[in-house]
């Protein structure tokens, strides 16, 4: 097993993030950390050195695989670009070896960008999401991945009956969820309440309770699908009120998006344990609006970040982190009057790039963190080289902010090095 040496990076916690100049993190023959500590490597199996940082592993905790070659499809708002890009784009996953191949260029492309675990949802049909989990598999990746759920208001090609849903749902559950030790998770993925009958989103809960699988949704994406909840579930005030009447808010959820919540919704969301998936980039992009986070973190959200892939065209997830910094700052200056309460920083993006989105997607106690035990997903890195003159809180803000995907060297997970350059499967 090799060692690596640099400067390790180490969030802490949403205020601390330790930089080590000269340690040495090696693996057990588990895939776990075996050591971490200060000094010289011994042997000769040793990655790094000199201006290298070795990093944890960056977490997207909300992203549409089927959406991955349709990026930065600009000019429309939500449900438009559903109708023009979302709904082609998940109709050619009938397609299975299409779906195959989408799979490992996603997987090569995430990689590449250095990012080691993910939360995302797949396509409506069972035999192309049951592809991409046998994918994630042979490639050694980390995920939360289920097939997108719906029942109605979608095309016809992507409805189908609530208890079809559900069925494959389940079979593909009880073969995936856990698989190959645990990196392998399932997530019922009811894709919103427009588009899901109370058939659809009880079962969902139900099966997900069952067998203690993870459920991803969106939530107060836009104003437009609050409006759509409140006419597809009238007995119901705003989507937050359907998942809370549906069951689906649970410590194993995940909501992304949440630009449209009061500080009500903030309470119920935060007394359920459910978490929240910021999603700066795609907010923004899709002209949904800007999402408060400093108002969610106060009311006590468990919080990740979120590519949105493809309403997020950005895949590199510190500029995704630098966007959410950026859209606190946005929301502070522009407010009348003007904001006087403290935004997160560089220590915030980095512990919510790892160690807090882990926490998010209940791995806390597995990956996120470069210590002994925890599985050893992680990056060395080769920034600009004046960082290391800095003093270490200002390295923690020059590493996020100037970081780019081709400084990076290598990509662990579990232990194995899985890239960049290394070739798919064919």
């Amino acid at each position: 097993m090799p060692t690596l040496h640099g400067t390790l990076l180490q969030p802490r916690s949403t205020a601390q993030c330790d930089v080590t100049a000269s340690a040495v993190v090696e693996f057990g023959e588990d895939g776990r950390f075996a050591e971490v500590r200060s000094g010289k490597p011994k042997g000769r199996d040793v990655l790094g050195g000199d201006g290298r940082w070795i990093l944890p592993g960056f977490i997207d905790a909300h992203l549409h695989l089927p959406q991955w070659d349709r990026r930065g499809i600009d000019g429309m708002a939500l449900f438009d670009w559903l109708d023009r890009v979302v709904y082609p784009a998940e109709l050619r996953f009938r397609d299975p070896d299409l779906a195959e191949k989408l799979t490992h260029d996603f997987v090569t492309g995430l990689i590449t960008n250095g990012t080691t675990t993910v939360a995302a949802f797949g396509s409506p049909y069972a035999e192309s999401t049951d592809r991409s989990f046998r994918v994630l598999a042979e490639r050694g990746y980390r995920a939360v991945f289920g097939k997108i759920l719906n029942d109605m208001n979608c095309p016809p090609g992507l409805c189908e009956p609530a208890d079809k849903a559900l069925e494959e749902s389940r079979m593909l559950a009880a073969k995936w969820h856990n698989a190959e030790a645990g990196r392998l998770r399932y997530a019922f993925s009811p894709r919103m309440p427009s588009c899901c009958s109370e058939k659809l989103l009880r079962g969902s809960a139900a099966l997900a309770d069952m067998l203690q699988c993870h459920v991803q949704t969106h939530v107060g994406e836009s104003s437009a699908v609050v409006h759509a909840s409140r006419e597809t579930h009238p007995d119901q005030i705003d989507d937050v009120d359907v998942f809370a009447e549906m069951g689906l808010l649970t410590p194993r959820t995940l909501l992304g998006h949440g630009v449209f919540l009061d500080q009500q919704r903030r309470r119920q969301v935060a007394e359920s344990g459910t978490a929240l998936v910021h999603c700066p980039t795609a907010n923004l992009f899709l002209q949904s609006g800007l999402m408060d986070y400093v108002a969610h973190r106060a009311a006590g959200i468990r919080m990740a970040l979120g590519s949105s892939v493809a309403g997020g065209f950005e895949v590199f997830m510190p500029r995704v982190a630098v966007a959410a910094l950026q859209t606190a700052k946005a929301l502070k200056v522009h407010a009348i009057p003007r904001g006087a309460h403290p935004v997160p920083g560089p220590a915030e993006a980095w512990w919510m790039l790892t160690r807090g989105a882990a926490e998010a997607l209940g791995w806390a106690d597995a990956i996120g963190s470069i210590e002994p035990g925890f599985q050893a997903d992680c990056l060395v890195v080769r920034p600009e080289p004046w960082i290391a003159d800095l003093p270490p809180q200002q390295q923690v803000s020059a590493l996020l902010y100037t970081l780019q995907p081709c400084q990076i060297e290598h990509v662990f997970i579990a232990g194995k090095r899985v890239g960049p350059g290394t070739p798919a499967p064919t």
